[in-house]
């Protein structure tokens, strides 16, 4: 049984430590990803604050005549209300744009935690580095959403199981670029064997603190996020070290040496 309070412990320690605070990494994806959100809703809804047209909407919707309601189409009254873009196919296009994007910057935001898990100082620029990696990066993510949907096809736990099945495939991919998208995630099936409950109350223990998330409006992601990373990562180096593989390659066991 993994100790899940030191590791825990451990993460709060090199987040105080690390001399480019985790903090200011996670207030910059934070505010990334908050101006891609309004500017997809600019581009849906024609505004940035679609809530708001949903709430007019309603307004009008109780205050009409109910027969002249009666008479619109579904889609006259959907596009009342903003919800049916006059260019579906340019939004579906920015959708998948800014889901690739944020992908690569997640890959970005790993190796930041690598880095300070190994007690290296990681600039901000180091967000950016997971453009090197963009192309298998981004098939390693469609490749895991696809065997994710079709376990789900089978029943909904087969699906959950696979979502820790594969759970470290983008990290094998960081730690060894040389790897293909399907090498990494069958190495992740290797790791986790074993491990996919550990994982399961890993996340549990977090539920509080995404529920205290969102009521705050996503702001306390600013700290959650890494947090919640340096864990996962803690969890990752324990699988490298089950397998006989040190947590981020070296020569010594055959493996790459991880440099930024």
């Amino acid at each position: 049984m993994i100790d899940r309070a030191e590791i825990k412990r451990e993460a709060k320690g090199i987040m105080r430590q690390a001399r480019v605070s985790p903090l200011l990494i996670g207030l910059l994806i934070f505010a990334i990803t908050m101006a891609l959100d309004k500017v997809q809703s600019l581009v849906e809804y024609g505004t940035l604050f679609p809530t708001w047209r949903l709430f007019e909407y309603a307004s009008y919707l109780a205050s009409a005549d109910p027969a002249a309601l009666l008479e619109m189409s579904q889609e006259e009254l959907m596009a009342m209300a903003g919800l049916v873009s006059s260019a579906s196919a340019y939004s579906l296009f920015f959708s998948i744009l800014i889901s690739l994007f944020t992908t690569v910057l997640c890959g970005g935001f790993y190796l930041y935690c690598m880095g300070i898990r190994q007690g290296r100082e990681m600039p901000v620029s180091t967000l950016a580095d997971g453009l090197g990696l963009a192309g298998k990066l981004i098939w390693c993510s469609i490749l895991t959403t696809i065997k994710v949907f079709l376990w789900s096809l089978l029943f909904f736990f087969p699906g959950i199981i696979a979502a820790y099945r594969y759970r470290f495939a983008t990290y094998n991919l960081l730690v060894d670029p040389s790897l293909s998208a399907g090498a990494a995630i069958r190495m992740s099936c290797e790791q986790t064997r074993g491990m996919k409950w550990d994982l399961f109350v890993l996340d549990l223990s977090f539920i509080g603190w995404s529920i205290l998330s969102a009521f705050t409006a996503g702001l306390l992601s600013i700290w959650l996020l890494p947090y919640m990373s340096l864990c996962d990562l803690g969890y990752f180096e324990e699988a490298q070290r089950r397998l006989g593989r040190s947590p981020y390659g070296n020569a010594a066991d055959g493996g790459p040496t991880w440099e930024l």
